[in-house]
Formats: C-alpha cells, sequence, structure tokens
C-alpha cells in the first residue's frame, strides 16, 4: 500500500501502487474480447481491484467524464465521476461518513459478502449537475484474481420525471379534494357560515394554484429554463409574507411563525419570487416538523458583502437524514416527496449565485440558512 494508514469513517483508504495497478489493468487489457463487448456498451463499466480502483474502463465511462483509460486507472468510481465529497476527502472515494449513504459504494461492499447488488445513487459533483445513477457490483475472478465488474447507468432523467409527477399529482390531488369538499359545503350553508367557507376555499384555490407553479418552477430550474428577474426586496417585508402565507397553510395549523426582533430590515436586489419559493420552502420543512404549539422563527442578517436568510424550528434532523440533505433521491416523506431542500438549492445555487447549509443539534434545533451576494442599486448601476 502506498498510503499509509489514512483515516476513514467507512471503507478503507488504502490503495495499490500504481505498478501494482498497472499489472491488474495489463491482465484485463489482454482480453480483447472484453474490452470489445464493454467498449460497445452504452452503460459506464469499470473494472475494480480489491481496493476499489479501477484497473479497467469502458469507452462510455471515461469519455462521459472527460478522461482517458490511462487517467482513469488507479482512481475510484467516485473520483473518476468528480463526487464533491470523493475530491474533498483524504482519503478518497468511499471513506467519508456520507459514503455510508452512497448507493455505490454500499453496492461495492456488498458485492464482496453478498454478490451481485444494485442500488441507485445521487452523486453531487465537484463541477458540472448532480447525476443520478443505477448502479451494480458483481465480483469477478480473472486468473484467480478478485476483481469487481462495477457498471452504472445514468438514469436522471427518467428518474426527474417520475418524481415530479409522483409530486405533482399528489399535491394538486389533494388540494383538489379540498376544493370540492368546500364547494360542496357551500351549498348547504348561509350567513356567517357560508363567509368563513369561502374565505377557506379561496386559500385552498391560491394554494392549488401555488402547487402548480412550484412544480413548474422546479422543472424549468432543472432544465436551465428558469428566467430570473431582479427588483429591489425589502428583506423583512419579504419575510412577514412568508409569515403570514405559511401561518395560514395547512401545515401551520396550531403553529407559530415569527421574525425574529433582531432581523436586519434592509433593501436588496434579487428576484423576490425565486427568494420566496426557496425561503417558503425551508419554512413549509421546518413547520412540518414542528409540534402544536412551537414556533419556527425566521431571521435575516446583513454583513460583509452578503445577505443571509435563516428559518429555526426545535426538531431534530435524525444523523443518518442529515447526511442526504439536499439529494434528491432522499426524502423522509415517504415515495415521490420532500423535493423542498433540494429545491432550495438547486434555485440558490444556479440561480440566485449563493449557497445554503444547515445545523441541527439537541438542544439548539435545527437552523437553515441561504446566504447570497448583498446587491443594492448603487452596485447594481
Amino acid at each position: 500500500m502506498v498510503n499509509g494508514q489514512l483515516s476513514t469513517e467507512f471503507e478503507p483508504a488504502e490503495r495499490a501502487s500504481l505498478d501494482e495497478v498497472r499489472r491488474q489493468s495489463a491482465k484485463l487489457l489482454g482480453d480483447p474480447m472484453m474490452r470489445s463487448v464493454a467498449d460497445s456498451s452504452k452503460a459506464y463499466i469499470s473494472v475494480l481491484n480489491s481496493d476499489r480502483q479501477i484497473v479497467f474502463a469502458n469507452r462510455a465511462m471515461v469519455e462521459a467524464f472527460g478522461q482517458d483509460l490511462d487517467q482513469a486507472i488507479g482512481s475510484r468510481p467516485g473520483e473518476l465521476i468528480g463526487c464533491r465529497r470523493a475530491v474533498a476527502a483524504e482519503g478518497g472515494c468511499g471513506t467519508t461518513k456520507f459514503c455510508s449513504t452512497c448507493g455505490s459504494a454500499i453496492a461495492i461492499r456488498a458485492s464482496r459478502t453478498v454478490g451481485s447488488n444494485e442500488e441507485e445513487c445521487r452523486i453531487l459533483r465537484e463541477t458540472g449537475d448532480p447525476i443520478d445513477l443505477r448502479v451494480t457490483a458483481a465480483p469477478m475472478t480473472v486468473d484467480g484474481e478478485q476483481f469487481t465488474l462495477f457498471t452504472a447507468v445514468d438514469i436522471g432523467d427518467a428518474k426527474r420525471r417520475r418524481t415530479l409527477e409522483r409530486i405533482f399529482f399528489h399535491d394538486v390531488m389533494n388540494t383538489a379534494t379540498g376544493v370540492q369538499g368546500l364547494s360542496s359545503m357551500v351549498r348547504v350553508v348561509d350567513g356567517g357560515e357560508r363567509e368563513e367557507i369561502l374565505g377557506l376555499l379561496e386559500m385552498a384555490s391560491n394554494h392549488l394554484i401555488d402547487e402548480i407553479q412550484a412544480q413548474r418552477e422546479l422543472l424549468a430550474a432543472e432544465t436551465n429554463d428558469l428566467a430570473v428577474r431582479i427588483e429591489p426586496v425589502n428583506s423583512n417585508r419579504l419575510l412577514n409574507e412568508i409569515a403570514r402565507v405559511y401561518e395560514a397553510h395547512d401545515v401551520g395549523i396550531g403553529k407559530s411563525v415569527e421574525l425574529n426582533g433582531a432581523s436586519h430590515s434592509v433593501l436588496f436586489l434579487s428576484d423576490p419570487t425565486l427568494l420566496g419559493r426557496v425561503v417558503g420552502n425551508l419554512v413549509k420543512n421546518a413547520l412540518e416538523a414542528t409540534a402544536s404549539g412551537e414556533t419556527v422563527t425566521l431571521k435575516c442578517e446583513q454583513a460583509d458583502g452578503r445577505i443571509s436568510f435563516s428559518v429555526h424550528n426545535q426538531a431534530v434532523i435524525p444523523a443518518e437524514a442529515q447526511l442526504q440533505i439536499f439529494q434528491r433521491s432522499f426524502t423522509t416523506k415517504g415515495e415521490g416527496r420532500g423535493l423542498g431542500t433540494y429545491g432550495s438549492r438547486l434555485i440558490t445555487e444556479r440561480y440566485l449565485d449563493g449557497n445554503i447549509a444547515f445545523e441541527s443539534s439537541e438542544g439548539s434545533g435545527t437552523t437553515f440558512t441561504v446566504e447570497y451576494p448583498f446587491v443594492t442599486s448603487n452596485d447594481a448601476g
């Protein structure tokens, strides 16, 4: 091994020497039939040694990630793909705490003990868009030496389409059912009760329109078709409007949304619709995790050329869930649910030039923070 005892939080970090990897690669490349078959496939195919290093990769895999076979040899799958966790970790792919929830790392580990294993994973890349993969890892033996056959298929488009459809139909059907029920009640009541139901009907109708608009924005964001419209925004006015909207939302029943007294009231330039969608998503998620009688707190701070918005609630996110926050494929709300944090990150990073982070611990609760450049009309001029 060439790296010594590197630290790891999942799989071993040590690697075989480059000479050893090249020897293994030459053994596999000596079979022209295998290379021909692998190169004819559109799937990403590679062969890993016992240290999870690539000793062979087909044309589709090396070309998809901007390298050639000589460059790929000796790296691990996440490093070739450009996983931001792998790039940042001293031990590389498979050695971070996040790797314990990665489908690729799980499949490779399982292939050594239970045989062929298939998983799905979403890899957040250092450069370029995230990638959704269906991966298969299977043991293979060549001249008595053990390897892992690792195959990955990009399922991003199909998965995005299925997820959006599930969310759209779920949310719209729930709201439409409420509208239908309230409409029926209007026919049989009168007086003050009728006025109350009409108010609820208007609220439900607005909610239905908002759900449709949210899904349309998310689809446009993922296809790079979302328009950004910059105009003046008052920070506390925006937060107060969001608080009123979500206290009246069904997730806010019996709960409070309040503005922190120390919140900065400042005027800056941004897209109020997209910014409202980001913070609104975080408020909605916070309310879903908040018990009846508790409060979600909003705050704005401005300093050092940046403006930040924070959303705090008293609940704590489970440790395993914390590792997967912001991933499109992860949700704690059931199949096809829970794109709030993913959508907030997508809009924040791709369209508003900002970043998003969170902290969650016993005693302090959970705080999500989004931060953006503080731009005023003087700066823009």
